[in-house]
């Protein structure tokens, strides 16, 4: 899912930049653990307050909320981006 329709280009910046910051900095790439999902690993504990901590600082930044799935998706496409996998973003025939 494409989160830009809910933010516009300063704040999808910021969130991202804001993640592959906090990403490095706690080590998320070098955790050596599978990615289990339940709430308990390592993994999902940083996620979990990674997701807690940019809310705060995306509501101090620009005082408005935006949907939760954002904080989710824009902290998977962080660690994609420093991973060196990067999305093709679709092109539009008006755009080539």
């Amino acid at each position: 899912m494409d989160c830009r329709q809910w933010l516009d280009i300063k704040q999808y910046e910021f969130l991202l930049n804001w993640y592959m910051r906090k990403q490095r900095e706690v080590g998320l790439a070098e955790l050596d653990e599978p990615y289990s999902y339940d709430g308990y690993s390592q993994y999902d504990q940083l996620y979990q307050q990674l997701v807690k901590d940019a809310q705060i600082a995306f509501l101090e930044r620009f005082n408005e909320p935006v949907p939760p799935i954002v904080y989710t998706n824009l902290f998977h496409l962080a660690e994609l981006e420093l991973a060196g996998k990067r999305p093709k973003l679709r092109v539009t025939k008006t755009l080539q």
